[in-house]
């Protein structure tokens, strides 16, 4: 059966009744989750909140850019506009099935050179919010293993909540966390809060989905998103302030080192 009808029968079986629901796996939970709210082309203007356990803010304008490839990889772009002190930063990320995901750093200060993130160095935090490299892609769920937990009621919503933790031993030693627990909306399959677990087994991170919205079709988004870090106190608001869906909104040549190189990301 094709990815798609394996889809469609899962999401029938879900609506056809509970009983049914029970029999997924986690796996087939969250290809779930990836079928209903992958969207092929997306950007969006964001404004982001850095709030430190003082209660001071950082605010900054952020684009962030998603295009699905031929190959039915994902290539990412997240560009900082403002303010001047992180202004022209960008991270390019381009996703791989098979392979370690390539990632690049474009510092305006270094001119016209991309810094390579090296896998061991995806365990850390990105420009100073509670979003690590790792955090800031889409995995290749091969990657992964999913053990389904118990089902919970999260703010009243019935969820799903599965357990995601590397598959082999080399990818848990390039990962920050032992694993991942998310609760999933039983009726639309969106994720609405994802617990990061550290590697001594102890909650680091939390990540909420406030807001949701139907932007099209099956596709579920958070207007809000916030990500607290519980060993520091810290945490990071992104609020999506414009949304696109059209393949224009994210042309192909954007996702390459020469677009950053260049300077054509600059506002």
């Amino acid at each position: 059966m094709s990815r798609v009808g394996a889809g469609l029968l899962i999401g029938w079986l879900v609506i056809a009744g509970t009983a049914r629901a029970e029999e997924l796996t986690g796996r087939q939970i969250l290809d779930q989750v990836a079928e209903r709210h992958e969207a092929p082309y997306e950007g969006e203007v964001q404004t982001m909140t850095l709030v430190d356990k003082k209660g001071n803010q950082e605010v900054r304008e952020v684009r962030r850019s998603v295009r699905k490839g031929e190959d039915g990889q994902f290539k990412y772009l997240i560009i900082f506009d403002s303010p001047p002190g992180v202004k022209g930063v960008a991270l390019l990320t381009w996703q791989h099935a098979d392979a370690d995901d390539d990632q690049w750093l474009y510092l305006p200060a270094q001119g016209d050179q991309l810094k390579r993130i090296a896998k061991g160095s995806k365990k850390n935090y990105f420009m100073g919010t509670d979003f690590t490299y790792e955090d800031l892609v889409s995995e290749s769920r091969d990657k992964f293993t999913f053990t389904r937990l118990a089902d919970e009621v999260l703010d009243g919503t019935a969820c799903f909540v599965v357990d995601i933790a590397p598959a082999t031993p080399e990818l848990a030693k390039d990962s920050g966390y032992q694993k991942r627990t998310v609760w999933i909306r039983q009726d639309t399959f969106a994720i609405l809060r994802t617990d990061y677990v550290d590697k001594q087994g102890k909650l680091l991170k939390r990540q909420t989905a406030d807001e949701l919205v139907n932007v099209s079709g099956p596709l579920w988004r958070a207007a809000m998103t916030r990500m607290e870090n519980f060993s520091n106190g810290h945490a990071t608001h992104v609020r999506v302030e414009k949304r696109f869906l059209e393949e224009s909104a994210v042309p192909e040549d954007h996702f390459q080192q020469r677009f950053l190189q260049s300077g054509q990301h600059l506002l």
